[in-house]
């Protein structure tokens, strides 16, 4: 069932638009008890919008050809600048698909979901699929190892800061970044914030040339000591791994 967060949104993002065209650079400005960071509107901070999605039972093949006969439609527009998909190693834990749509800012990605050909296939996804949850992420500067491409392989971390603890979190992961970044198996690497401060708070995603270099990675005696340290600096933490399925790759 989607979650009433997509409504929200498109209400939080209509406000958007309706500044950004009347000159306003601040949403602060009109919803003044929204829990929304200090970002502005027209500032170029990436971002990415995100659906973490189940596959209905027995019909992933049906959902897979109605998504087929919109991939068209939801690359066409200029704000967009890449859509990707994929599966959960794992198809028995959820969500089972993970799809990504990455802007430049965030009032592209509101141009974007006000378009009415777009709102129309959002509005539509629950009667495709099953238990879908919408996130709006923007990114962080935490980590830097950037290679661009299609790595068919990306380990997905989703976690909760702990109470009142998301700045010593940030320290500690400041503390270990080097080492996180260090293993050549890693191709790149980018944390995210949940815009709405919403569950999960953040997102870290880990990307490879292919499982056998995740693996090792995951193996690693320091990696280890990384993740087993996230039990007492989070709040609450998931970890999967998914494929590139190549559903949007047609650029």
């Amino acid at each position: 069932m989607m979650t009433s967060k997509l409504g929200s949104l498109f209400l939080i993002i209509s406000i958007v638009t309706l500044i950004a065209f009347t000159g306003c650079t601040r949403v602060q400005d009109v919803v003044m008890d929204s829990m929304l960071p200090e970002v502005s509107m027209v500032e170029a901070v990436p971002v990415k919008f995100v659906l973490l999605i189940d596959y209905p039972e027995g019909e992933k093949d049906v959902y897979i050809e109605w998504v087929k006969s919109l991939v068209p439609t939801l690359q066409a527009p200029e704000e967009v600048r890449r859509i990707r998909s994929y599966d959960n190693q794992d198809q028995t834990m959820s969500p089972n698909r993970l799809v990504e749509y990455e802007f430049d800012s965030f009032l592209d990605m509101a141009m974007y979901l006000n378009r009415p050909e777009i709102a129309d296939i959002m509005s539509d996804i629950p009667n495709h699929a099953t238990n879908v949850t919408v996130h709006t992420f923007i990114q962080r500067s935490d980590y830097a190892k950037t290679d661009e491409g299609n790595w068919p392989v990306k380990g997905v971390l989703l976690l909760d800061y702990p109470l009142g603890g998301k700045q010593a979190y940030l320290d500690w992961v400041e503390s270990v970044s080097a080492t996180t970044i260090g293993p050549s198996q890693l191709k790149t690497i980018a944390s995210y914030d949940n815009y709405y401060g919403e569950s999960p708070h953040r997102l870290v995603e880990f990307e490879f040339a292919n499982s056998e270099d995740s693996t090792t990675y995951g193996e690693l005696e320091d990696i280890k000591a990384i993740e087993a340290e996230l039990d007492v600096r989070t709040g609450s933490w998931t970890q999967h791994t998914f494929e590139l399925r190549s559903d949007y790759i047609n650029e």
